[in-house]
């Protein structure tokens, strides 16, 4: 956040029963027409309109009952004597108004800075796309946290470049070796924080009429594939299981047809639009569809150390595992899970 700036507004106005004149204004405007003789460069100058301008001009003289502006054969228009007058004394005003209120309005600079020193921005999560996640910010419950939904390399990425300070991400079980995991695992300035548990695998039609029971399916002839985007964590997990089989992407027909979240994979197996997608069971569940079951996988949140205890990212732990418990296809992980393998 930018340090706060007053804009500090010295005007008087004049009163002639149920009207009212902006003599500041007024006065600033004859100021601009005594420096450029022309209403045009005065009304430009001031980011008024011409007619604008004018109307100003003439509600002055009648209402001071006095002329402010005389033209001038080949010269434009340019003021009185009373005019300049009035714009000499205006000019003076906002001087000794800006003088005088320069110290209060310091004073008000002062406590807004303090106030907001001691109210710490939005905390940034990058995120791979989760059900629940989506549902608990969405709804209001964790305040202090702005989401961005990125696939889990994309989130860790944007971690490690200070462009965000919480990642949210997740690995297959059984998890791969301590050496060969992410790098905040090894990361002592960093926490990391398994939150739940989620069943990934294949959404399919409701009833499963083409009988899908394996990812090798997925290269069957004739069957169409809705992918995820590179750089999520279910692709990255999609394509291990593809290579185990022995089988290449281009063997899949629809594997670059790629979507960003869980939700849009089962829309397009709803609509018709594909005939399966990997992703969780619990989108399956949300559009009526098949599941065919592949394994399951640990949701982290990680950043910094002095993150962990702050009140939103502890809200958040709180308000994903409540709702994994209570949610088809996820389960709870707690704390004392990120001390073991």
């Amino acid at each position: 956040m930018r340090t706060p700036m007053l804009d500090v507004t010295n005007r008087i106005a004049l009163r002639v029963g149920d009207d009212s004149l902006d003599l500041s204004e007024l006065a600033r405007l004859l100021g601009a027409l005594e420096a450029s003789p022309r209403v045009s460069a005065a009304a430009a100058a001031l980011g008024m309109s011409y007619r604008g301008a004018w109307g100003k001009l003439v509600r002055g003289e009648r209402l001071l009952g006095v002329a402010l502006v005389e033209r001038v054969k080949g010269h434009g228009s340019r003021p009185t004597p009373a005019g300049v007058a009035l714009a000499r004394a205006g000019a003076r005003f906002e001087r000794e108004a800006a003088r005088r209120l320069a110290a209060p309005a310091g004073s008000i600079v002062e406590v807004l800075e303090s106030l907001r020193a001691g109210v710490p921005g939005p905390l940034r999560l990058a995120a791979s796309h989760d059900l629940l996640l989506q549902a608990a910010l969405s709804g209001g419950e964790i305040p202090g946290l702005n989401v961005r939904f990125i696939g889990s390399e994309h989130a860790l990425a944007a971690l490690s470049a200070g462009e965000a300070d919480l990642a949210g991400f997740h690995l297959p079980e059984p998890l791969p070796a301590p050496r060969s995991r992410p790098a905040p695992f090894h990361d002592a300035r960093l926490f990391v924080e398994p939150v739940m548990r989620r069943e990934q695998g294949l959404i399919v039609a409701r009833g499963n009429p083409l009988r899908v029971r394996d990812v090798a399916d997925l290269a069957r002839t004739g069957l169409r594939f809705v992918n995820r985007q590179r750089g999520a964590g279910t692709r990255a997990w999609l394509d291990r299981l593809i290579a185990e089989r022995g089988l290449q992407p281009r063997q899949i027909r629809g594997y670059d047809q790629e979507e960003f979240t869980h939700f849009a994979v089962a829309a397009a197996v709803a609509a018709g639009a594909a005939d399966a997608g990997f992703g969780l069971r619990a989108a399956a569940t949300q559009f009526g569809l098949d599941f065919v079951p592949v394994g399951t996988e640990r949701y982290y949140l990680a950043g910094a150390q002095a993150l962990a205890r702050s009140p939103a990212v502890q809200a958040l732990q709180r308000a994903l595992r409540a709702r994994a418990r209570r949610t088809s296809g996820y389960g709870a992980l707690s704390p004392r899970a990120r001390r073991r393998p």
